[in-house]
């Protein structure tokens, strides 16, 4: 009874582990090798500068809510030469005109200022919170490309990997025939010594085995492109990218995606229309008046000042010399009002610009939508086709397996000749390359599904 239960508990801990494996899409090393690339990666990094950029703008749009304080110091020599015309003061005691007629004058002087003010904005007709938030979605959209261009990277390097797992297999399957080969040429020389065989057998037999050798060559720079393409999207080193070993196996989803609302470039064409409705908010709030709070506090000192009034009657040229002028301090507290009654039809047209900018965003929204939806069902269709050529494949492998035994051992008892073992083998050969190019297909399929619909993203994180 005891060992019943211990078989059934061997038989759910295989079953269970067979369902982590299967949940597994991506090898966990090929996922630590992907989320280290998008550190790396600098496409990626000037996407993410654009988000920051963007999230700078908005933080300097909101700066405008806020007191702008400024302080000013200048010093200085004024030189000038006028003339003044003060209507005439008649002082009947001495029957006298004062500032009769125009008079000349002669100013010099030096002058310090200094002064603080403040100006802040009480109303802006809400063109500084909608341009606020138009910029914080407008980040939200360059956000979303971002995690677009991540989704593009996870395929991509993804399916290199496997590419390079296709070829291991290949080098297995090589390996395994050139040791069947060797093995039956062992036995042709024994026979050719007895002169139980013809070397013409030995001849087909080595020409096959080259033409291995051949595709180990070809085989070897295959491999050499993808690592270096690895290279390029990871910037791993060729050591750490030919360590990274595991089974190629299809990819079979627990749930496959209804619909494509999870795409990043979705996301990012719906925050841009936010951003548009806001744009066109803030444009639309420049018709309205500016209004501000303002003050300031500043000392200025008129020193060494030197007026002469010229040529006055009975007393000739007047000095009016100072030794200083101060005012301290000069205070001023106020409201103003700024309104751009008219401004040659700007204003105008960019509300219409935005307006078409908005049309067009709509415009690119719905056809992407459209052409993902579109996309969508042919990858769920050549997601399922690529599931029965599996099963279809995998039962031309047990019956390539099961002819070449069989000829094996025809050949082994003289009813066949040497040709017609290697035609078994080589066709052993082409079903089993065959069925692996189907897994690898199929797992190229799944990956796009996945990407289509938006949802590759999170198998990284998982």
């Amino acid at each position: 009874m005891g060992n019943k239960w211990g078989w059934i508990f061997v038989m759910f801990g295989i079953v269970f582990q067979q369902t982590g494996q299967a949940q597994s899409i991506i090898d966990p090393k090929v996922k630590e090798i992907i989320q280290q690339s998008f550190q790396t990666n600098k496409d990626l990094r000037l996407k993410n500068y654009e988000v920051d950029k963007a999230n700078l703008e908005a933080e300097g749009v909101k700066a405008n809510k806020l007191p702008h304080v400024s302080a000013t110091g200048l010093y200085g020599f004024m030189y000038n030469n006028g003339s003044l015309d003060i209507p005439t003061l008649n002082l009947p005691v001495l029957n006298l005109g004062l500032f009769e007629g125009s008079t000349d004058f002669n100013l010099r002087l030096q002058a310090a200022y200094a002064g603080v003010s403040v100006r802040q904005v009480i109303f802006s007709g809400l063109q500084i919170p909608n341009g606020e938030r138009a910029l914080q979605e407008k980040a939200r959209a360059q956000g979303y490309l971002a995690e677009a261009g991540k989704e593009g990277m996870v395929k991509e390097i993804a399916a290199t990997f496997d590419q390079l797992m296709l070829l291991n297999e290949v080098d297995k399957l090589i390996v395994d025939s050139e040791r069947r080969l060797k093995k039956e040429q062992e036995k042709v020389n024994k026979a050719i010594e007895n002169g139980l065989a013809i070397p013409y057998d030995r001849d087909k037999l080595k020409l096959a085995i080259l033409e291995l050798e051949e595709k180990k060559v070809e085989l070897a720079g295959n491999r050499a492109l993808l690592v270096k393409k690895i290279q390029q999207d990871t910037d791993l080193s060729a050591t750490a990218v030919e360590e990274v070993l595991y089974n190629l196996s299809p990819i079979y989803l627990s749930d496959v995606p209804t619909g494509v609302e999870d795409r990043s470039e979705l996301k990012a064409l719906d925050a841009s229309s936010k951003a548009y409705e806001y744009l066109y908010k803030k444009e639309k709030g420049a018709s309205l008046p500016t209004v501000f709070a303002f003050g300031s506090a500043s000392y200025l000192n008129l020193h060494n000042t030197n007026l002469t009034i010229k040529d006055r009657p009975v007393v000739g040229d007047i000095d009016l010399s100072t030794n200083y002028l101060k005012g301290r301090p000069n205070l001023m507290v106020g409201v103003g009002v700024r309104w751009d009654i008219f401004n040659g039809g700007e204003h105008r047209n960019k509300v219409k610009q935005v307006q078409l900018d908005q049309a067009i965003n709509e415009t690119k929204l719905l056809d992407v939508t459209e052409k993902l939806n579109l996309l969508l069902d042919k990858n769920k269709v050549s997601y399922t086709t690529a599931n029965q050529k599996l099963k279809v494949g995998d039962q031309q492998v047990k019956v390539a397996e099961n002819n070449l035994q069989m000829a094996s051992k025809q050949y082994e008892a003289g009813l066949i000749d040497v040709t017609e073992l290697l035609a078994t083998e080589n066709e052993w050969y082409k079903v089993n390359l065959n069925f692996y190019s189907h897994v690898l297909q199929q797992r190229a399929v799944a990956l796009e599904l996945l990407h289509t619909s938006g949802k590759l993203l999170q198998t990284i994180y998982e």
